[in-house]
């Protein structure tokens, strides 16, 4: 049977019938074998009254993302994107139970139309199911691949059957326990030919495991030896992080957010210009190539650079050594680093909605015939910005009149 997001929104629609998140906690997790062979292990949310979705995780990359998340504590004296980041590191598949307001508008044309054919009602709190994609350094996005619905569908198809053997149970009468850090199993559930829930054994949970950065060997020779003629002065705080607002190229692919490398002069507060690069986490020698260029444009390179964390050690260690440059990783104060951080997510943070405003306050000074040829994705996004009182009353007013007339 192909899966079509019609069977999703089905499956979801009897998953909210049937509640399970009034039975299980998020740590209540179970597994399932799924048809790609593939072991996913299912995390149900909602009983605490706050967000409602299930969650799929796949595999050991899956499952080991789910730790993550669980046992991280948020620290922002350390470094304040790292909880950013953090947020970025799940690897799963979900399928929410929203409010109109938190979808895009192509999901809300598509479940209304889904509703209206079968006859659906969408009232009352997290009415509207939404399915999602989460990937390390992504903007969490709308499930598309073939695959992908399957698995979904598998997990909420059976998350149904759990739910209606919970009817008369409790967790542990099916083998379900909260997992524990020592926890080294969790049932697994399949569904058999007759649509029935079979509990096949237990699926064994990956191990936690400490993520571990092995350095990375500069390749290029040019790279090394660029550093290698420049002089050495001064001491440089440096650390690799994840932006806080996402790019996007194409409206049809997955949003990121770009890695940056922040350098920074211990005494002067200098900032080197070592420029973003697409997709850095995937191309780390072009990392290292911009790190050179960095430095040949400035005239110099650091007699001592000093790394936040052990991810950019491991970046870094390979190319500085190769070019005479004492590197470290430090624990101590790097109060420049810190200068220099705070002041980009002040900036970050402070503008980013005045530009948007900025921005559709532009597009009244344009002509109709401009306005005409806008892709439809932005007509779409404007609309919602404005049935969602986001805009201010009177550029919301003139956009509209202006819409209607296109």
């Amino acid at each position: 049977m192909k899966i079509t997001r019609n069977n999703l929104y089905d499956a979801a629609f009897r998953y909210k019938k049937a509640g399970l998140w009034k039975k299980l906690w998020d740590n209540d997790v179970f597994a399932i074998k799924l048809k790609s062979g593939e072991t996913g292990f299912v995390s149900i949310l909602g009983k605490n009254g706050e967000y409602n979705a299930l969650n799929l995780y796949i595999g050991e990359e899956g499952f080991q993302s789910y730790r993550k998340m669980a046992d991280y504590v948020t620290d922002f004296a350390k470094s304040p994107f790292k909880d950013h980041e953090m947020l970025l590191q799940q690897v799963c598949l979900q399928m929410a139970l929203e409010e109109k307001d938190y979808i895009m508008p192509e999901e809300l044309d598509e479940v209304r139309a889904y509703a209206k054919k079968y006859g659906k009602r969408l009232s009352g709190k997290n009415a509207y199911p939404q399915f999602i994609k989460y990937e390390r350094f992504c903007h969490p996005w709308k499930v598309k691949t073939e695959d992908d619905m399957n698995a979904l569908y598998e997990a909420l198809e059976t998350a149904v059957l759990v739910a209606e053997e919970l009817k008369h149970k409790k967790p542990v009468d099916i083998g379900i326990r909260r997992i524990q850090p020592f926890t080294k199993e969790v049932p697994l559930f399949d569904v058999n030919k007759d649509g029935k829930l079979q509990i096949t054994g237990y699926g064994p949970l990956p191990q936690d495991a400490e993520e571990e950065y092995v350095p990375v060997i500069a390749e290029s020779e040019l790279d090394v030896a660029k550093l290698k003629k420049l002089p050495k002065k001064g001491t440089w705080e440096t650390e690799l992080f994840t932006m806080m607002n996402y790019v996007q190229e194409d409206p049809e692919e997955t949003p990121y957010y770009p890695l940056l490398l922040l350098v920074v002069g211990s005494k002067d507060g200098y900032i080197l210009p070592v420029p973003m690069i697409e997709r850095a986490e995937k191309n780390l020698q072009g990392l290292l190539t911009t790190f050179a260029e960095g430095w040949k444009k400035y005239g110099t390179a650091p007699k001592e650079l000093r790394c936040r964390d052990e991810r950019t050690f491991a970046l870094l260690k390979d190319i500085c050594e190769k070019s005479g440059i004492r590197i470290k990783l430090y624990e101590g104060a790097m109060d420049a680093l810190d200068d220099a951080e705070k002041a980009l997510l002040e900036r970050t943070e402070g503008t980013g909605e005045d530009e948007v405003i900025e921005m559709v306050r532009s597009l009244l000074e344009i002509s109709d015939e401009e306005l005409r040829v806008m892709p439809q994705p932005l007509f779409d996004q404007l609309w919602y910005m404005i049935d969602n009182d986001m805009l201010p009353e009177d550029i919301a007013g003139e956009l509209g009149e202006r819409l209607k007339g296109l």
